[in-house]
């Protein structure tokens, strides 16, 4: 029977740690990410804000403890009331209290048992703590998908980059090329002009990326702290390893991994113990006290300084608060319905995001499935027409053409390509899942 259950709850840790399994399986990006979760400025700051609710904890738990204070005190009174009466050695009188008077002491006030109320209120810290640490868990995965986008987009931009120079390439090529059949009266300067502005013209769109991608380095390191330049495989080179992500078809226990659902709940469970503040803030306090010292004005001779004390015990009943505990718990349970509708509001647009993300990557693998062909068709095409051009069976501007559509189908391919990967990183962002 105990291997039974063992067994049963070694599989349920099993199950809890693969639904807490990050997607991500690229380990350069996990590295990243790990750096961006660890080195954000905001993270630190929140992390920081933190240790508030460790010093209110420590501040309710004194509320256990005694308090202790010292007073001295000095009076004048006058007249000082005294009574005079006759004695066999004539008149005599006896003061009641003196001029001056003294009184130092030292007071212990000490709670006995406030009905719970003191435990209500280190649970209600417990809880709002527990809210702030998933509010961090919260931000630490938006960063982590941010860097992830960051990551992928890199990748991408640089294969757009290859592309562009094996375009620039080609074109410096053919300017050779032209500039041979120029020599022998084949061509005219016009088809080497012509080419030359296309070569411009691509040059300025390799530049345009070349400024993006020095862009994104810049937010990877203000995000993850860590330069990045040239650390990054490009899409489709021999050292690339493509990170490959399932695409989230259902959302699943939704629930336990959507930060943004644990938000909710955890501030429902807030809430709550307002709630519950609320009704027994009506409960008595059982108090104790004591005091010690020394002081003047005490019979028989009232200038002169005696010790004292008193110890007791009593009890405080609420009996008309001006905060209106009832309204107080109208209040919470209005905004413990509002969370709750929120809730729902969140369930609705998982599924309507999920919804869109699948269809936005069916379209994507059709569209990438047919550039696919197109760039295949498209490089033949451009052999075919450089062989005619160098038999001068076609002219210089149907070249150019047949290049631009073999620079266009590639660089189609590469953004299609990169959508399909962001769909795919963003359904797992819909439902929730944990990449840090």
């Amino acid at each position: 029977m105990k291997k039974i259950v063992s067994g049963a709850l070694l599989l349920l840790l099993m199950e809890a740690g693969f639904a807490q399994e990050s997607p991500i399986r690229d380990e350069q990006l996990k590295g990243l990410i790990q750096s961006a979760v660890t080195n954000y400025p905001r993270i630190k700051e929140l992390e920081e804000q933190l240790k508030a609710d460790d010093v209110k904890g420590e501040i309710i738990r004194a509320g256990y403890l005694p308090t202790v204070s010292a007073d001295v005190n000095y009076n004048f009174i006058a007249p000082s009331p005294k009574v005079e009466f006759e004695t066999p050695g004539g008149k005599s009188s006896l003061a009641f209290q003196p001029y001056n008077n003294y009184n130092a002491a030292v007071s212990v006030r000490q709670l006995i048992y406030d009905f719970g109320k003191t435990k209500l209120k280190l649970d209600r810290n417990e809880a709002q703590r527990d809210l702030n640490v998933n509010g961090i868990d919260n931000t630490k995965n938006a960063i982590a998908y941010q860097t992830a986008q960051i990551y992928y987009n890199i990748q991408f931009v640089q294969k757009g980059i290859l592309v562009q120079q094996d375009q620039i390439n080609s074109l410096k090529e053919n300017e050779k090329l032209i500039q041979t059949k120029i020599k022998n009266g084949d061509a005219l300067e016009y088809d080497l002009l012509t080419t030359q502005v296309r070569t411009a013209n691509a040059t300025n769109r390799l530049s345009d990326l070349q400024t993006q991608l020095e862009k994104l380095y810049v937010l990877m390191q203000w995000l993850s702290g860590v330069d990045t330049r040239g650390k990054i495989a490009a899409s489709g080179t021999d050292t690339y390893r493509e990170d490959v992500l399932n695409l989230v078809l259902e959302p699943g226990d939704w629930k336990k991994t959507n930060y943004d659902a644990q938000q909710i709940e955890k501030q429902i469970a807030v809430y709550e113990y307002d709630k519950k503040e609320a009704s027994i803030e009506s409960r008595p306090n059982i108090m104790g006290s004591a005091s010690g010292g020394v002081r003047n004005g005490i019979q028989p001779d009232i200038d002169q300084f005696r010790l004292n004390g008193n110890f007791g015990v009593g009890i405080s009943i609420p009996i008309l608060s001006s905060d209106r505990p009832k309204l107080r718990q109208k209040m919470t349970q209005v905004q413990i319905e509002t969370a709750r509708k929120s809730m729902q509001t969140l369930e609705s647009t998982i599924q309507k995001d999920l919804a869109t993300v699948q269809q936005d990557y069916k379209g994507i693998q059709e569209k990438l499935g047919n550039t696919n062909v197109l760039v295949v068709q498209a490089q033949r095409a451009y052999k075919l027409a450089q062989v005619r051009f160098k038999e001068g069976l076609i002219t210089n501007v149907e070249l150019l053409d047949a290049q631009t559509n073999v620079e266009n189908a590639q660089l189609q391919q590469v953004q299609l390509q990169y959508q399909a990967q962001l769909d795919k990183l963003e359904s797992h962002k819909v439902v929730g899942s944990k990449i840090f």
